[in-house]
């Protein structure tokens, strides 16, 4: 069988370094192309390792002209490599919002795209929905309760459900969640994922974008998409169907198991087996309102890419404000619902440069908002 080709968007990241812990692990995929943001002593041992000839530099960070074969630098540097390789499979594990671009670009020459950035549905859904319908490229989703979904839903479904960690702070008395640090907040109790993405799941900003990326992958209205806290961190995905069955699918939390199937669908990769004695409780429960505020912004932003972009936008300013110690925990929800209640007229955007400038209206929007706060918050 011959090898298929595969680029690495976000190489150096969470994502991005369990997918080639996957390819030390099986045959049959050839890593040809890599981009990253700043770590150039991973990516030097990357290419080193993996002999990879074609490198994007998307920071700005110098490297040596002896680095790979071929480098490309800056904005357009992904894009351009791509187009240059058309690789059979492009795992896009690029993390924010800039994710969308790497994932329109990955569409238009990949033949396989799977998806590891949740900004790109959130924001630009129906930019990847149309991009979609010109190629003939797949989009698998890599997210563990996408890909868990993505094995088992039939064409009638009555509900599926996205399970949730709670992340850190779950069993926190509500009043002292307010001044939890971010010490306390990087403390996943199942995961180990980069510092945004596990303070999003102690705000349930992850589960929000999942249940928005749910209804874009799947073609789901959001009555039918429900969000249980899991703490086993067992069940990724459960599809209840008309006539009373349920299916779920069971594996350990390891990313590299949905990273794989991604891969190699439809066939299996041969990783490690889950022995079924070990599960003793499968437990579910509903997330706490009073914990998770953000989870009843949904029914506001669900239907509009605008205010989507701008929740996305706000999240990111905030999460960076509370990792640098400028506002409280607490006040990550409140940047958000302030900075989404100053816009208050606008318009659905029709491209990838509309979302970029509301992106960046809502960041500066954000900043002034995480200013404010900052000042009257200690």
């Amino acid at each position: 069988m011959e090898e298929r080709t595969l680029v690495i968007l976000g190489a150096t990241g969470s994502i991005g370094t369990q997918t080639l812990d996957v390819l030390r692990k099986t045959s049959g995929i050839r890593l040809v192309g890599i981009s990253f943001h700043r770590n150039v002593e991973l990516a030097k041992r990357i290419v080193e390792e993996f002999q990879v000839e074609n490198v994007a530099v998307t920071g700005d960070v110098r490297v040596e002209s002896d680095f790979a074969k071929k480098i490309w630098k800056g904005h357009d540097s992904i894009g351009e490599m791509l187009e240059s390789l058309k690789p059979d499979i492009t795992m896009v594990a690029v993390s924010g919002f800039s994710g969308l671009r790497a994932v329109l670009f990955s569409i238009r020459y990949s033949r396989r795209v799977c998806l590891a950035n949740k900004e790109s549905l959130v924001c630009g859904g129906f930019l990847v929905r149309r991009s979609l319908k010109k190629t003939n490229t797949e989009l698998i989703p890599v997210d563990s309760e996408h890909n868990a979904i993505f094995q088992i839903l039939e064409s009638d479904v009555q509900k599926i459900i996205l399970t949730a960690s709670g992340g850190a702070l779950r069993d926190w008395n509500v009043e002292d969640m307010e001044s939890a640090t971010p010490e306390d907040v990087l403390k996943h109790p199942v995961w180990k994922m980069g510092a945004r993405i596990t303070v999003d799941s102690a705000t349930m900003v992850n589960k929000t974008f999942e249940v928005l990326e749910a209804m874009e992958l799947f073609d789901l209205p959001f009555e039918k998409v429900d969000v249980k806290i899991h703490r086993e961190g067992l069940v990724h995905g459960v599809v209840i169907l008309p006539d009373g069955n349920v299916k779920i699918v069971i594996s350990p939390p390891d990313m590299r198991i949905p990273i794989s199937y991604s891969l190699f669908y439809p066939k299996r990769a041969n990783l490690e087996t889950f022995a079924v004695e070990e599960i003793s409780t499968l437990s579910f429960e509903d997330p706490d309102p009073r914990k998770y505020p953000v989870l009843s912004l949904l029914p506001r932003i669900k239907d509009s890419y605008a205010l989507r972009t701008v929740f996305n936008a706000a999240d990111e300013v905030a999460v960076n404000a509370f990792l640098k110690g400028k506002i409280r925990f607490g006040g990550i929800y409140r940047v958000i619902e302030k900075t989404l209640e100053e816009f208050t007229s606008f318009s659905e955007p029709k491209n990838l440069e509309e979302i970029e400038q509301i992106h960046e209206e809502a960041q500066k929007t954000a900043g002034r908002v995480t200013e404010w706060l900052s000042s009257i918050s200690f």
